[in-house]
């Protein structure tokens, strides 16, 4: 991949994670709103987009990552949980993991919900499985954020240096 391809991937990363951010706020809003009491179940399919995002913005940016250094996107049954997989493990001669085992657990639980949250009436969506990962979203979005802008500082490298990485 050319030096400019990598500059430009990490600036489109940067750009992706700016907007991601945004998602802080209504999580605030919402764990403010929802402290105390049970959301409605028409409150419930709000939040339920809400937590669907977390997921789904992060999926874009492995998305893009897999286009443009993996050389494609998992496809089959269960991509979803192949790409997640794939961007806690280093590629030899590529790329280091793009986030940590931890952060992958974590996004895990959203991915989970997200496939829920679009097979399921809204009506059906449970609180007490919502209410964890409301409370878990912003050490989500923030450890999330952090593994990517490390990956990003290494895309910065690379484009500098010019050099294979070893993936480890």
């Amino acid at each position: 991949m050319s030096e400019n391809r990598l500059w430009r991937l990490a600036d489109e990363l940067a750009a992706e994670l700016k907007e991601f951010l945004k998602l802080k706020d209504e999580i605030a809003e919402a764990q403010s709103r929802f402290s105390a009491r049970e959301p409605s179940a028409f409150e419930r399919r709000g939040l339920g987009s809400i937590l669907h995002d977390v997921y789904q913005s992060a999926e874009g940016v492995f998305q893009r990552i897999a286009k443009e250094i993996d050389r494609g996107v998992p496809i089959g049954e269960n991509w979803h949980r192949l790409l997640l997989d794939k961007m806690a493990n280093p590629i030899t001669k590529t790329r280091p993991a793009v986030i940590q085992p931890e952060t992958a657990a974590m996004l895990d639980e959203y991915r989970r919900f997200r496939h829920r949250f679009r097979n399921l009436y809204g009506f059906k969506l449970d609180w007490t499985q919502m209410k964890p990962l409301l409370g878990n979203a912003t050490s989500t979005i923030d450890t999330f954020t952090a593994d990517i802008k490390q990956f990003i500082a290494f895309l910065r490298m690379m484009s500098d240096n010019n050099e294979p990485h070893s993936g480890k």
